[in-house]
């Protein structure tokens, strides 16, 4: 054993660099980002517990510098600045965060691992100085010059209004492509998505200010963590991981124009999962452009120097088991939100159409609606149900029927207008009158029953004669003098204007009047041939080429066409599509069915205009 032992011994060969500058100029160059340096430079600051971190954009005589400035703890704040500062420059690629454990990490939202962040500063000036003090000692400076082997460790000058406590990084000589990159509102927007984790559990302030040569304050901008839009999924919010912390979960259903982030200690390493295609997540559902937000594994590591990217190890592993679990949920959520959207698209669909198609009968009175659009108002299905197949509440279909009696809200009219339920008292002098309903809802053309409830000193109902005036002539009110109730019909359409009821009440030598609003509903007008625009019938029907049609029990406009699956996702180009349609349905309707291939042709015309514009935007 001892023999095999020494003859291993003999074989074996300790890994060094052969020129060790050299390695770290390789690590230093492998950051080409400089809007990334300088999140590393932030990330250290939140890494030291900082409450306030400022970056300054400023000039120092002629040349342009960045400083970035913050409260936290200091460099290694247990050993004296120039101990420290010599440390960190003489151990480059060791750091004291690689000594925790991923939880460890995870718990104090700290990322680096390798101790090169200050490298980064070469991608954005060539010369950087570190300015550390803490507990109110003597201020040490750290000079690193862009590829120089040396650096130097020198007491910093006196400064009367220095914290007690910080840490400042000056990069001057800024590269002309990086100062570019580093405009005020650019970088704290980068800053908000790229370390938008670490700020929120940091809960540190961010701040970019740019100054102008005289040290005034031209713009300052607050670094804001990035906030996800749409719909939350309901999925877990944490995948447990067995030996690892947890795997974070915090994702939206936006649309089309989504991307999933993957995030270490809260910093992104992965802008997008087609990135993560080494690891077979560059697939549904983590790619579907409805999806967006961040998922989070502080487990992970990722390369050095760009900090961009997972290394495949057996933290990598777990995330991909750990996902494989969530996608199913995931993928369920999306198609139920889906669902509901499209629910939702279509229902306003219709209200759209009908609010692009009222004033028809009026402003083209030579135009008919044919008999299968003609039934309650002209809608192509029946009182309570919806054409996209969603039940509607009693309200909403009596809301869409014009023509639709509101009963009276009380109980004790339902024995007619006449008759008055008994009383205690003798019917004492009009007191106060009440209109049912109030307010009153009528869609042009509409009719409704509407009735005064008299009432008078000690609050008891009695019978009243009563006077009905309007606000308008286009109002309308049928009825006996002697009675309590009346129709009004509303014979044309108010355009922004109010409209009120009036009803003056005698009664045993007392006078009540009292007024109600008339509330104008976006509708079809009601009563007669060709008075409503029909609600369309979606039909799913890809296998056959009809657009849309007359049926005996509607309109039927096929979704299943190509046309209308190419504007689907844009609901005005879908909107002026199904006005087309219709337009050519309703001009069918009067002239011979021979003619229906040449508006046919006219609507191919129209469909690939719009399919066209939708792309050029």
């Amino acid at each position: 054993m001892a023999k095999r032992t020494s003859e291993r011994a003999r074989g074996g060969v300790k890994l060094q660099p052969a020129d060790a500058f050299d390695l770290i100029r390789w690590l230093a160059r492998s950051q080409s980002d400089p809007r990334k340096a300088v999140a590393e430079l932030v990330q250290n600051g939140i890494d030291a517990n900082a409450r306030t971190i400022t970056i300054e954009r400023r000039r120092r005589g002629r040349r342009p510098v960045l400083i970035v400035r913050d409260d936290g703890e200091g460099i290694r704040p247990q050993e004296d600045r120039e101990a420290a500062l010599r440390y960190i420059a003489t151990h480059i690629g060791r750091s004291h965060k690689r000594n925790l454990s991923a939880r460890e990490r995870h718990e104090q939202i700290i990322a680096g691992q390798y101790g090169i962040g200050l490298l980064g500063f070469w991608s954005i000036g060539r010369r950087m100085e570190i300015r550390s003090r803490v507990a109110a000692g003597v201020t040490w400076l750290l000079r690193l010059i862009e590829d120089e082997p040396r650096a130097e460790v020198v007491p910093g000058p006196p400064a009367i209004d220095a914290a007690a406590t910080f840490t400042e990084i000056v990069v001057s000589d800024l590269h002309l492509a990086a100062s570019r990159a580093l405009s005020s509102r650019r970088i704290a927007e980068y800053l908000g998505a790229e370390l938008r984790g670490a700020l929120v559990a940091s809960g540190a302030a961010v701040e970019v200010r740019e100054i102008d040569a005289r040290g005034q304050v031209v713009d300052r901008v607050s670094v804001v963590p990035r906030r996800y839009e749409g719909a939350r999924l309901d999925v877990p919010a944490q995948i447990a991981v067995a030996g690892y912390p947890p795997i974070a979960i915090d994702l939206y259903h936006v649309g089309v124009t989504g991307a999933v982030e993957l995030t270490c200690a809260g910093t992104v390493v992965a802008e997008r999962f087609e990135e993560l295609s080494a690891l077979g997540l560059a697939r549904a559902p983590w790619t579907d452009p409805a999806l967006c937000g961040s998922i989070e594994f502080s487990a992970l590591a990722v390369p050095p120097g760009t900090r961009r990217g997972v290394i495949p190890d057996a933290a990598a592993d777990a995330l991909v088991a750990g996902l494989a679990q969530l996608a199913p949920r995931v993928q369920a959520a999306l198609e139920q939100l889906a669902v509901q959207r499209h629910a939702a698209s279509e229902r306003q669909l219709v209200v759209d159409l009908r609010r692009a198609l009222r004033g028809l009968r009026e402003r083209l009175p030579h135009l008919g609606m044919p008999t299968p659009l003609l039934g309650r108002g002209g809608r192509g299905t029946e009182r309570g149900a919806d054409p996209l197949g969603a039940p509607v509440g009693d309200a909403e279909a009596a809301l869409d029927d014009p023509r639709a009696e509101t009963a009276d809200e009380d109980a004790d009219t339902s024995v007619g207008d006449e008759l008055v339920p008994p009383t205690l008292l003798p019917p004492g002098p009009a007191h106060h009158v009440r209109i049912v309903p109030d307010p009153i809802r009528l869609s042009p053309g509409g009719r409704k029953t509407v009735r005064a409830r008299v009432f008078d000193t000690h609050g008891q109902h009695i019978a009243a004669r009563t006077t009905w005036t309007a606000s308008t002539n286009q109002l309308s009110i049928d009825g006996s003098a002697e009675s309590s109730s009346r129709v009004v019909q509303l014979d044309a359409l108010f355009e922004g204007e109010s409209v009120t009821l009036t009803v003056a009440a005698h009664a045993n030598g007392g006078y009540a009047v009292t007024t109600a609003e008339i509330l104008v509903v976006a509708g079809p007008r009601a009563g007669g041939v060709g008075a409503g625009i029909p609600e369309p019938m979606l039909v799913d029907d890809p296998a056959r080429s009809w657009r849309s049609r007359l049926a005996q029990t509607g309109w039927e406009v096929n979704i299943g066409h190509p046309d209308y699956a190419a504007l689907a996702a844009d609901p005005r180009a879908r909107l002026r599509y199904l006005v087309a349609l219709f337009a050519k349905d309703l001009t069918l309707s009067a002239a011979h069915p021979a003619h229906e291939s040449v508006l046919d042709q006219m609507l191919d015309v129209l469909s690939l205009a719009e399919r066209n514009l939708l792309r050029s935007r």
